[in-house]
């Protein structure tokens, strides 16, 4: 949501003001330039309109949002102040510093500028998107809801607005909405394999598990960069009890990411599911060296594991260190 809503405020709409048409021009030219990411040559040509013309508003709005999308906050609410002080009226500078408000979590200051864009801009559904995530901040959950029933009301048009629109629907609880959401927004946007990484999650969460491999899979054709993915689709094999399948993952996944404990404790566990239990020891060992939260936990399985191993003496060196949970193995083993 948030990086969709750089993408609606940075837009900027130049009409004939009367100004120098040089200035126009080099506005126009910093607008291309942002659009395309070229952030530094954006604020050079805003820089220029303005020192053509240090009154013309735009200029300076087009300017703060460029620094806003760099995160140059101090420069970015300086020169939207200024654009309203010259243009009181020039509304969309409200909802892009609405929106620096919300990135320096002054929710509050976010609210009063989101409420004026929208009392300006009724129709605009990403101004209802907006608001309520301010409103979340603040705790208004009802005022939130609201909000976002009223985004859900209008028409998405583009693969993004579709997108957006399933994010807000899966915020909902309407996970089958979500799935239909971005399904179209695949339709429109077959190229963009992230939709499909989403779709993934969306059916994951919704406990279909084979669908979720089937966009996985699509995703990493494409992109083998990126762990969680791998990391999501082997917990779907797993949890259909593909645990081959899901130990393939996870070891991709640490190869990418080698410090996350996690990845280590659930390719254990998946290893003693497929009885490797020399496997299951080693990746146990790496999970407690790299500090896994739950360690009494970690213990009671490397107890598990080495009683497979017919390692009984380290069984239960194990077990007593895992708490209550492994009181049955420690009275059957550890006499």
């Amino acid at each position: 949501m948030v990086r969709k809503l750089i993408a609606i405020f940075l837009f900027i709409s130049i009409g004939k003001t009367g100004y120098s048409q040089t200035a126009e021009e080099w506005v126009q030219s910093g607008n291309n330039k942002m659009e395309e990411g070229n952030m530094l040559g954006a604020i050079k040509d805003y820089t220029s309109a303005i020192g053509l013309n240090p009154e013309y508003a735009e200029a300076y709005l087009g300017r703060g949002s460029v620094y806003g999308e760099l995160l140059s906050f101090p420069e970015a609410y300086l020169d939207i102040n200024n654009a309203l002080s010259l243009k009181p009226n020039l509304v969309d500078a409200y909802f892009n510093r609405g929106f620096l408000n919300y990135l320096t979590r002054d929710y509050t200051a976010a609210l009063k500028d989101f409420n004026r864009y929208l009392n300006a801009k009724p129709n605009d559904p990403d101004g209802y998107l907006a608001r309520s995530n301010t409103l979340l901040k603040l705790n208004f959950l009802d005022l939130a809801d609201k909000d976002l029933e009223m985004y859900l009301s209008f028409n998405p048009t583009t693969a993004g607005d579709y997108e957006t629109r399933s994010n807000v629907k899966l915020r909902m609880q309407d996970t089958a909405g979500a799935i239909c959401d971005i399904t179209t927004a695949i339709s429109l946007s077959p190229d963009n394999v992230e939709l499909f990484l989403t779709r993934g999650h969306y059916y994951f969460s919704k406990g279909s598990y084979r669908k979720a491999i089937e966009d996985y899979n699509v995703y990493l054709i494409n992109d083998k960069s990126n762990y969680i993915a791998y990391l999501k689709r082997g917990e779907a094999y797993a949890l259909l009890e593909i645990y081959s399948a899901a130990i393939e993952d996870y070891t991709s996944a640490i190869k990418l990411n080698n410090t996350d404990a996690r990845l280590f404790f659930f390719r254990g566990v998946y290893y003693l599911e497929n009885k490797d239990f020399a496997q299951a020891k080693s990746d146990f060992t790496i999970a407690l060296k790299r500090n896994y939260l739950d360690s009494e936990l970690v213990h009671y399985n490397l107890g598990i594991a080495e009683i497979n191993l017919d390692n009984i003496v380290q069984a239960c060196k194990e077990f007593k260190q895992s708490g209550e949970m492994a009181a049955e193995f420690i009275q059957k083993y550890c006499k």
